[in-house]
């Protein structure tokens, strides 16, 4: 979240704002309906319990640099992904507490998590959003150092993401593999009914086709990193290392995520721009 900062400007949203069909689309489908289906898919699937409760972590989570390079890769507007993710992660310091209060007694209702407003939301300013502006305030700053360095920190940032899904999967190769069959059908569909609800709205919107694909992508690709770490602090502190239900979906969103995404990226290539 720092490198994404890293990569920010005060000018990155004022040009985001003058552009507000695209912004505004962008953030009620990754804010609102995003939570939204994410919960309306547990009623369907069946899922129950703090995997269930999981999901909806993961849910309200914004995209991270990840999110940034994947839009890239499928030849999206990365400006407007940037813009995407930034506000996401000013936004979800209020956003996630609120989704979770709400759905945690009816996803939970025989346990009480401690899931009070205000020390939740700090937690994850902490986490998603003082980073940013941290990084925006370096940028400002330093920009020299920041020219030199933006780079290195984005591969770094990318290399750490991949390190800790990774490094999670292989310590609870024996969880993820028990969980897949639960959580593998509602994740992947997670991620696909993002992905072409981004589109569909970007059609709807008539927007170019860069915006759509970087809609879609920020819609559908969530950071897993932070969802494993909420769960970790708001959920049961397990011995031996171990990861709680609470962090086990975002870990596995973390892999499966790969299974659309890579597809979407060749599909997204081999259009011709317009």
């Amino acid at each position: 979240m720092l490198t994404l900062g890293l990569s920010l400007t005060p000018g990155d949203f004022t040009r985001a704002i003058r552009r507000p069909k695209a912004l505004i689309a962008g953030i009620v489908a990754q804010i609102i309906l995003l939570p939204l289906i994410a919960f309306g898919l547990l009623n369907v699937t069946g899922l129950k319990g703090e995997l269930a409760l999981g999901v909806m972590i993961l849910s309200c989570c914004p995209g991270g640099i990840t999110s940034n390079v994947m839009t890239r890769l499928s030849r999206g507007d990365v400006a407007l992904s940037v813009s995407y993710t930034a506000l996401a992660s000013l936004l979800t310091a209020a956003t996630m507490p609120v989704v979770l209060g709400i759905t945690a007694p009816l996803l939970l209702p025989e346990k009480s998590l401690e899931l009070s407003i205000l020390p939740l939301s700090l937690k994850v300013f902490a986490l998603s959003t003082a980073p940013v502006l941290a990084g925006v305030w370096i940028a400002r700053q330093a920009p020299e150092f920041t020219c030199r360095w933006e780079r290195r920190a984005g591969l770094t940032a990318n290399l750490l993401f991949a390190l800790i899904v990774a490094g999670t999967l292989v310590s609870q190769w024996a969880v993820f593999t028990a969980n897949l069959s639960n959580l593998g059908p509602t994740l992947l569909s997670l991620n696909i009914l993002m992905l072409s609800l981004g589109l569909s709205i970007g059609a709807l919107l008539r927007m170019p086709r860069a915006q759509s694909t970087a809609l879609a992508v920020e819609a559908g690709f969530q950071n897993g990193t932070i969802g494993i770490v909420v769960g970790s602090l708001i959920g049961p502190n397990l011995a031996d290392s171990q990861i709680n239900s609470l962090s086990l979906p975002s870990a596995v969103y973390g892999v499966l995520m790969m299974c659309t995404i890579i597809p979407f990226i060749i599909w997204r290539r081999g259009i011709e721009p317009t």
